[in-house]
């Protein structure tokens, strides 16, 4: 008994289950974006940069809304 290895569940993870989002920036001024908004999925790997005028909750809601969950 003491040499069995110890019975763990194993975690399921299936993709969009883990998120990561977060802004960059300020940078220089190009076409009014100052911001980029980076987003990951830690599952599938997955990276979404968008450049944005302003790093706010509107704006993170309105690019989920327009390039993420459309």
């Amino acid at each position: 008994m003491r040499n069995e290895m110890p019975q763990k569940g194993i975690l399921e993870l299936e993709p969009f289950d883990c998120w990561g989002i977060d802004f960059m920036g300020p940078f220089p001024s190009s076409y009014s974006n100052l911001y980029i908004l980076v987003c990951v999925d830690y599952v599938s790997k997955w990276v979404e940069a968008i450049a944005c005028i302003a790093n706010n909750a509107h704006t993170v809601i309105n690019i989920l809304r327009k390039n993420i969950f459309a």
